[in-house]
């Protein structure tokens, strides 16, 4: 999963160009020091789970707010 705000409905703009999307995904990816879990289940991670898992996300940074690097951080 990929918990970015800007992913949401609070956080996206239809000003957005898919460039900028890329570039900020890439960005997370590098400085959240992303990692796969090679352990995790090999079982078929369907579209309701994944929607799913994705309400739940939103649902916990909604209430605990999201993360920002700071801003020497970009």
């Amino acid at each position: 999963a990929i918990c970015m705000e800007l992913l949401t409905r609070q956080g996206w703009s239809s000003a957005y160009g898919m460039e900028s999307v890329i570039l900020q995904i890439s960005a997370t990816l590098v400085k959240g020091k992303a990692r796969i879990q090679f352990s995790a289940s090999k079982n078929q991670y369907s579209l309701a789970r994944a929607q799913q898992s994705f309400k739940s996300l939103v649902h916990i940074h909604e209430k605990n707010g999201w993360f920002t690097p700071p801003k020497e951080d970009g």
